[in-house]
């Protein structure tokens, strides 16, 4: 527990909320899907495939290794692969990790009552949000690591 304590310390409460937000959309996402991933809905495949990899990104980051930046690497990668969206199916974006926040396009037809079609596209800003907020934290991990090697005096 001291650990922890120290790490949120160094690497500051935005950067540790960040690690934090990153492990539990990811798990959440992938408890929630996996059920329909499992009867082969291509949506929520991706959906726990993003969880799968945020989650990776996230015990990377929270495990320090590199100061964090390795970590914080993949929390950039995992942030920017949630921008984009295409959805074709009425459920909603399939990158989408928890929830999104969709800035964008989308046509639905309906014959019947029934929707025959389904399209959006435009940006996720829940993704855009991910990748501000992991840009802002590594000015702090940068002075986590100079600190860290400086000459004690």
């Amino acid at each position: 527990m001291e650990y922890l304590r120290k790490r949120i310390t160094d690497m500051g409460t935005s950067a540790a909320l960040l690690g934090a937000w990153a492990v539990l959309a990811s798990a959440l996402s992938i408890v929630l899907n996996a059920s329909d991933a499992v009867d082969g809905d291509g949506p929520a495949i991706i959906r726990v495939a993003l969880g799968l990899f945020g989650l990776a990104a996230g015990a990377l980051y929270w495990n320090g290794h590199n100061f964090g930046r390795t970590g914080l690497r993949a929390l950039l990668v995992w942030g920017t692969l949630q921008i984009p969206v295409y959805a074709w199916q009425p459920d909603g974006n399939p990158t989408k990790q928890l929830f999104d926040l969709v800035l964008g396009t989308s046509s639905q037809t309906v014959v019947n009552g029934n929707v025959t079609s389904f399209s959006q596209v435009g940006i996720n800003l829940v993704g855009v949000a991910v990748v501000t907020w992991a840009l802002t934290c590594w000015e702090r991990l940068d002075l986590w690591r100079r600190r860290s090697i400086a000459p004690v005096t």
